[in-house]
């Protein structure tokens, strides 16, 4: 079993979630929040492979987090001179607000719906992972039920 943890949350580091790839199974356990940091409970998912046809990686820019985030950033910058730690505050909040801007998206079709896990920047080598595990898998439960492959792998 593959089992991947990851940050959802750019600014809020330990708000985390894992997702495990098994020979049968996605089971997904994601982190639930109020305001994006308060932690709100778990969502908790086995997907059976049967019902899965695929999962796609893609990343995305949110312009308006992006927007919102160099302004407080430049306001962090001009409040420097009368309240340092103001300023500080703002441009941390800038920064990773503008950060949340940039998500890596990883959509796995479940029945003919997107179940979407969304993560920031930073961790798109573990969704690739993730992604490259679900692949692997779906492709071995597909040769499971594949008798051409069966008969051929008998009379060898």
């Amino acid at each position: 079993m593959k089992e991947i943890e990851f940050s959802t949350s750019l600014l809020f580091f330990w708000v985390k979630g894992k997702v495990a790839v098994d020979n049968r199974f996605v089971k997904t356990n994601l982190s639930n929040t109020l305001l994006g940091f308060i932690p709100a409970g778990k969502d908790q998912q086995s997907i059976p492979f049967k019902n899965i046809s695929g999962a796609m990686l893609s990343t995305k820019y949110f312009i308006k987090p992006m927007i919102f985030g160099l302004i407080l950033f430049f306001m962090g910058l001009g409040s420097l001179g009368n309240s340092f730690i103001l300023g500080l505050i703002l441009l941390i909040l800038g920064i990773g607000i503008a950060g949340n801007g940039i998500q890596t998206i990883l959509n796995i079709e479940k029945s003919g719906t997107p179940y979407l896990i969304s993560v920031p920047f930073f961790e798109k080598q573990k969704m690739q992972l993730l992604n490259t595990s679900i692949h692997n898998a779906l492709a071995e439960d597909t040769d499971k039920t594949d008798l051409n492959m069966f008969f051929e792998k008998k009379s060898q």
